[in-house]
């Protein structure tokens, strides 16, 4: 048996705002950091996605992370695509851009692996990775994606003519790779957006917030997106999610512990 931390939905630059001196934002970030690593119980830490909107705070977490856990593994989020400044534009060119550079540099860290569409054996299990994506169906769907969704004003796809080819193009790409997956034994998925609506969700389901999909690859999957803390089980996979989310929704900044 093998303990694992798990932890999603940092949103760390919401809760350390960025500022123009870098010296001060590091300090504040990484004192935000050390807080929630007091909270380590295991040697294994998984993050669900959705680290920050800015690239260089991801990495201080991963960084940390790195120090206090034998292996960190983590797979993104779509808060990891937004693309806020123009600065940020013209570094990355668009949101997959951003996604490659945060990706690369965490490769660099020690004791850190980035599950992106990847299949890792550690110590004897196996664990699989992939934000996933959703797919808006309705003209309900896509009325919230576009009016109300952050992700249409802030994932820039410079490869697609729409903003609906670019979210379509998303889900499809995750998809492809989730079907690689049947028939493999895998002990522990993770994904940031959920397969399925939690049904400990206190809101109604919104297809902007899971991932239907053919069928359940592994009986532990650790997930996020939809800011909630809790585990449930559904047709025979336990589902384990604990969303740290933004200030406002005032949740336990604790970091979570499960076996598999």
């Amino acid at each position: 048996m093998m303990k694992i931390d798990y932890v999603s939905d940092l949103h760390l630059n919401h809760h350390v705002r960025f500022i123009p001196n870098q010296e001060k934002w590091e300090k504040a970030s990484l004192e935000s950091i050390k807080r929630l690593m007091d909270s380590k119980e295991a040697n294994v830490l998984v993050i669900a996605g959705d680290f920050s909107e800015w690239n260089r705070q991801a990495i201080w977490f991963l960084e940390e992370a790195g120090k206090a856990y034998e292996q960190v593994f983590f797979v993104t989020g779509n808060h990891d695509y937004y693309l806020l400044s123009k600065s940020q534009r013209r570094i990355y060119g668009d949101s997959k851009g951003r996604h490659l550079n945060l990706i690369e540099n965490a490769r660099k860290i020690p004791n850190v692996q980035p599950l992106c569409r990847e299949v890792i054996n550690y110590k004897g299990k196996v664990i699989a990775g992939d934000s996933l994506w959703y797919r808006p169906v309705s003209p309900e769907d896509w009325f919230f994606f576009i009016q109300i969704s952050n992700d249409s004003h802030y994932i820039i796809h410079s490869q697609a003519s729409t903003m609906k080819e670019g979210v379509i193009h998303l889900y499809q790409e995750a998809m492809d790779w989730y079907h690689t997956l049947n028939g493999q034994h895998i002990d522990l998925m993770v994904s940031h957006i959920p397969p399925l609506h939690p049904p400990i969700s206190p809101y109604p389901r919104n297809a902007c917030y899971d991932c239907p999909v053919p069928f359940l690859v592994s009986e532990n999957w650790i997930c996020g997106h939809q800011h909630i803390q809790g585990d449930f089980q559904k047709n025979g996979t336990h589902f384990w999610m604990n969303a740290i989310g933004y200030p406002d929704e005032k949740k336990e900044c604790k970091i979570r512990s499960m076996d598999i």
